[in-house]
């Protein structure tokens, strides 16, 4: 990681770059035009998301992006935006290093739409406050993209594709290489996003209890979704 005056991190292209790059959906600028990922993001909010985070962090949410646009190439008949699926994918931890007191003063400051009903649990409050965080700090107010990253731990029966993926991808990037069957089940959600997502739901599950944890109401809520999304596309064969 680069330093730049003072000593702050600065944002290296070179890891942009080898990010695939993002045929967009309906292209504006017709022919053969692409744009990367670093195209899609201002530069001012690139640097200052990798300024306030720690290098694993920020190599964790470039892997989410990476895994978010493979999975969104894959799923071309959602002619899925790119540039707000970038914002959701890079930033959806961006509150996950903040210190006590700065969480507190971001909820006493702004007004707390997304996530309420994680707000009160310690290893999910980083989701809600984060979907904030970019509303405040960042200028980002698309419903879409404040949903994907306030219940990307959790997941959500009104989340949109880029909630699917957001919440896929968080499990699925390449950093994540200690997941069993990591690949396979990326294959598989790139195939059939209904399959991916249940596939993903167990394992977030199944690792939640593994540490004898107790598993949100909202994920057993989400997981009921799907299956009830699975009942009803089988009834329709």
């Amino acid at each position: 990681m680069e330093k730049g005056s003072g000593g702050r991190p600065q944002i290296s292209f070179r890891i942009y770059h080898r990010i695939s790059i993002a045929r967009q959906p309906k292209n504006p600028f017709g022919g053969d035009f692409v744009k990367t990922v670093i195209d899609l993001l201002p530069q001012s909010a690139i640097i200052a998301l990798q300024s306030s985070i720690s290098e694993k962090r920020f190599r964790h949410c470039l892997g989410v992006l990476e895994a978010s646009f493979r999975l969104a190439d894959a799923w071309e008949h959602y002619d899925i935006d790119r540039r707000l699926l970038a914002w959701a994918a890079l930033f959806h931890d961006c509150a996950k290093e903040l210190t006590k007191s700065k969480q507190i003063r971001l909820v006493n400051n702004g007004n707390l739409i997304y996530g309420r009903e994680l707000i009160h649990t310690s290893k999910l409050s980083h989701a809600p406050l984060g979907a904030l965080l970019l509303q405040t700090k960042y200028g980002m107010d698309h419903p879409e993209v404040l949903m994907a990253v306030a219940y990307h731990p959790t997941g959500h029966s009104d989340l949109t594709p880029i909630g699917w993926i957001v919440y896929m991808a968080d499990y699925l990037e390449p950093g994540r290489a200690y997941v069993e069957n990591r690949d396979e089940i990326l294959d598989a959600a790139c195939n059939d996003p209904l399959t991916g997502l249940r596939m993903v739901t167990d394992l977030r599950i199944s690792m939640v209890l593994k540490k004898g944890k107790d598993v949100h109401p909202m994920a057993e809520q989400f997981k009921t979704h799907l299956e009830q999304m699975t009942m009803l596309c089988e009834e329709r064969l």
